[in-house]
């Protein structure tokens, strides 16, 4: 058995319990099969931006590793969505050209790793794939064989800069907010494009660190002058977090900041990190990050297929369990969700949260971030009850503007990324 299979059986990744069909009538929420690791989507040659590409320009790149180290002729589709995540009532044909369907060409071994595995990626668009309209978009990994099966799916946004969007970080106007929360404040004015009846045909949402699970949107502006709609106190608001604690995970042999020792075991390599504690009263301290992505990399080899995978030890001190609440180590290494994989359980005998995750080498964002037990997969966690928030944290802030088109999709004619620690 493939040490995957061990692991598998043994311990880790139950997977959330999502269902890997496609279902109509569902929104198309992110997701990935067990056997799949390391999964991103990003800007080709920039691992750390996230996937947000203008009509036109730019390419997406697409990875990920099979841990059953089996070669599978694996194919990708692109569905066009509705600005809320619903598949469009497009057909394929009318936003892409070329096939509806490509298939994952480079395939390559892992090499000299103790956990074998088979690494694919694909650009996208290509010769055979393209996309011709903006929007949201997902693209979906499947196996030809079974095609209603999604073994991946993973969001994107393609957008066209048909107006102006002015925007900037502000304090909450409500005073209880003004240390812990920040708000997105925003202007759209008509210049390419005609904004008929925007109180009905227009939709704007925010994005904090390119996170789904806590987006807003549906905020009405607060007036319309002229060409000039004014979001300015609407209800943008999100809770300011921490910076993001850091996981570095390049080396199997020399220990960095963050891990307590690495161990070589007859399967995997193990990096116990240091013990995390609580941050919610501590002094907000800045340092840089990732804003919650992972780069694959080592120090001595080539990062994708020369990467080895190891098992990473978390440890969070408590005094004592959080009953009714789940904890979670939360970013990109998560998917971006709260999958059952990345629950942390209470060890009463040493007083801490704990879970161990297998990781590829490279460096990792993350928060430990608390749900109600009772809450949905989908619902947002908090960052109060063990990160803290702050008005002073480095956020990254994505502004989109989607109008309802007259050839029947949700266009998105505006876009605009700010930094809360860059004004």
């Amino acid at each position: 058995m493939s040490y995957w299979g061990k692991f598998a059986l043994a311990l880790f990744f139950v997977g959330g319990g999502i269902s890997l069909n496609t279902n109509a009538g569902e929104q198309l929420i992110e997701l990935k099969s067990d056997h799949l690791a390391s999964v991103t989507l990003h800007p080709t040659d920039i691992p750390t931006a996230t996937p947000f590409i203008s009509l036109g320009e730019g390419e997406l790149t697409l990875r990920f590793d099979d841990l059953n180290a089996e070669y599978s002729s694996y194919k990708v589709r692109v569905i066009h969505c509705t600005f809320d995540w619903w598949a469009s009532d497009l057909h394929p044909s009318e936003y892409l050209n070329g096939f509806y369907e490509a298939s994952i060409a480079n395939i390559e071994d892992s090499f000299g790793t103790k956990v074998n595995y088979t690494h694919y990626s694909i650009d996208l668009p290509n010769a055979d794939l393209a996309w011709t309209i903006s929007g949201n978009y997902c693209i979906e990994v499947f196996d030809p064989s079974y095609p209603d099966e999604i073994l991946i799916r993973k969001r994107f946004i393609v957008y066209e800069n048909l107006c102006t969007l002015d925007a900037e970080i502000i304090k909450p106007l409500e005073i209880a907010k003004q240390r812990t929360h920040q708000e997105v404040k925003f202007s759209v004015t008509e210049e390419n494009y005609a904004l008929l009846d925007p109180y009905h045909n227009l939709h704007t949402v925010v994005m904090q660190n390119g996170r789904y699970d806590n987006q807003l949107s549906g905020m009405q502006p607060r007036f319309i002058k002229g060409r000039e709609l004014d979001y300015t106190n609407v209800g943008y608001v999100f809770a300011g977090g921490n910076a993001y604690r850091s996981a570095d995970l390049k080396s199997l042999h020399f220990t960095s900041i963050g891990i307590a020792s690495i161990i070589q075991g007859n399967d995997t390599y193990h990096h116990h990190m240091t013990q995390n504690s609580k941050r919610t009263y501590k002094y907000h301290k800045a340092r840089q990050d990732l804003n919650g992505r992972f780069v694959v990399f080592n120090d001595r080899f080539d990062a994708y297929t020369e990467s080895d995978y190891t098992v990473a030890h978390f440890s969070l001190a408590m005094l004592h369990e959080m009953v009714g609440k789940d904890v979670f180590v939360f970013g990109d290494i998560s998917g971006g969700g709260y999958p059952e994989s990345h629950k942390m359980y209470w060890d009463a005998s040493k007083s801490s949260y704990r879970v161990d995750l297998l990781l590829k080498q490279g460096y990792y964002d993350y928060l430990y971030i608390v749900k109600n037990s009772s809450d949905s997969f989908t619902s947002p966690g908090n960052t109060a009850d063990i990160e803290g928030d702050h008005f002073a944290t480095n956020n990254l802030y994505s502004v989109f503007v989607y109008y309802a088109d007259f050839d029947g999709y949700d266009r998105v004619i505006g876009f605009k990324q700010l930094n809360s620690g860059q004004q």
